[in-house]
């Protein structure tokens, strides 16, 4: 018996033993699982208030100053080169098209770190080509133009033909920021301002309503992938309804015109009453023009801070002032509000994992927020990349966050779940942020916040890989 009772002992303390054994080893397996979940940093970088020269947001760069460029003391430095350019100039001869003209503007916009946004207009100058009016085309000259009559088949023929083969070129690409349908009326403004004299020619030959929607219409097949803007005045709702977004052509009238009736008060509000284009701006840029020129508002006593209110309240992305001098006493207004203007992206925080294997998932995940007034209009891709300590770049990879959805107003997440390179060698990494062109080749958007490497990356903190 005293046997039995030792064996049952003996039983008993090695099951209990072995018990521990297991119960010590779960709870070190979950320790260990926990402590790779919980391995990742967040980080917060600084905000920073300086005016960002980014593309398809602030000043204008009109035709280059017209050959007298004011100083950069006298107007801030432009983003975008807004050109308009007359028929005849883009097609002088039947089927024979100005490509090279056009492509050398966007050369030396590029070189002043500008992209391009033009319009083509039919009655400005020499305006429809003397060999189209040749073929049978009605006009009237009007001031320094000629009025022709957009209702007759051949013009409209021939029309077509030119917005498909400049869309055929121009369509989609990295250098255009947009395209202003301005293919009717008076400087390509949808109406017949210049017509004194001649109102009843210039009204039997504007374009009747189907053939304004066919104009319309001509540009959005044409010039797919590139963002459009219309005039108020011309078919804007239409357009607006199709993607478009919407410019004025005389932002700050508060009376250059009478006393009693001016376009920011009368003009642009009963527009902006109908819901679709009051909610254009999602989609498509908000583009205005100044009404003569700053210097203008400034003589006759405008309030300057109204204007530009009334700008970040409509959404505005770009303005053309004409590429005029800003009175010095308003430049400091002039770039407060061009810290506001467009987009303007925060990197709140991001939350990596730490340390990371060859082959093996790094977690990235993002906060951002959109302290400006429009979104970007433009497939422009987030991206992170490591880089060594030796400024070697081991992996990039683009994120899956769509920005063009991140409107002003709330705060957007970015997460993203990426696989490390099995050469990347054992060693500890920046991790780099950027929003590239759209050919994710090269950074392209500078953010609001500190620490901008002379390449447009931004170090937000590092990554350990281990083997």
């Amino acid at each position: 018996m005293k046997t039995l009772l030792l064996s049952l002992l003996a039983f008993v303390i090695v099951a209990l033993q072995s018990g521990c054994r297991l119960a010590s080893s779960l709870d070190s397996s979950a320790h260990d699982g926990s402590a790779q979940a919980e391995s990742t940093v967040t980080v917060h970088p600084k905000e920073i208030k300086d005016v960002l020269y980014n593309p398809g947001m602030g000043l204008a760069d009109f035709h280059f100053g017209f050959d007298h460029p004011p100083t950069t003391d006298q107007y801030p430095r432009s983003t975008v080169a807004y050109f308009r350019w007359p028929w005849s100039d883009l097609e002088p001869e039947e089927g024979q098209y100005a490509f090279d003209f056009v492509d050398r503007i966007i050369s030396q916009a590029k070189a002043k770190g500008e992209t391009l946004a033009f319009r083509i207009m039919t009655e400005y100058k020499a305006g429809s080509p003397a060999w189209l009016l040749h073929k049978g085309v009605g006009s009237v000259k009007v001031g320094r133009g000629v009025f022709p009559d957009y209702n007759n088949p051949t013009f409209l023929q021939y029309h077509e033909k030119l917005i498909k083969a400049f869309g055929e070129r121009y369509a989609g690409s990295p250098d255009i920021d947009h395209v202003d349908i301005g293919s009717v009326g008076c400087w390509g403004e949808w109406n017949m301002a210049c017509c004194q004299g001649v109102e009843a020619q210039c009204k039997q030959y504007f374009p009747v309503e189907d053939n304004q929607i066919k104009i319309t219409d001509w540009y959005f097949k044409y010039f797919a992938g590139t963002p459009l803007v219309m005039l108020h005045g011309g078919q804007l709702k239409y357009a607006v309804s199709r993607g478009a977004g919407w410019r004025a052509d005389c932002f700050g009238d508060y009376g250059i015109f009478g006393s009693t009736w001016n376009h920011m008060e009368h003009a642009y509000p009963p527009v902006l009453q109908d819901p679709v284009i009051e909610r254009a701006w999602k989609n498509a840029p908000v583009q205005f023009e100044v009404c003569g020129v700053m210097k203008n508002w400034h003589d006759k006593g405008f309030d300057i801070d109204l204007i530009l209110a009334k700008g970040l309240e409509w959404h505005m992305s770009v303005l053309n002032a004409k590429s005029s001098p800003i009175p010095t006493e308003w430049r400091p207004r002039i770039d407060a509000f061009l810290t506001k203007i467009g987009y303007r992206f925060v990197l709140r925080q991001m939350t990596h994992t730490t340390e990371v294997r060859p082959s093996q998932k790094l977690s990235l995940r993002s906060q951002w927020e959109n302290v400006g007034v429009a979104p970007i209009y433009h497939e422009w891709p987030l991206a992170y990349r490591l880089r060594s300590a030796e400024d070697q770049v081991v992996a990039q990879w683009a994120s899956t966050a769509q920005l063009r959805r991140w409107l002003p107003g709330a705060q957007h997440e970015a997460e993203d779940i990426v696989t490390l390179p099995e050469s990347v060698p054992e060693g500890s990494y920046a991790l780099d942020i950027a929003i590239l062109d759209q050919d994710g080749r090269a950074p392209f958007v500078d953010l609001a916040i500190s620490g901008k490497r002379p390449d447009r990356w931004y170090p937000t903190s590092t990554v350990l890989i281990r083997r």
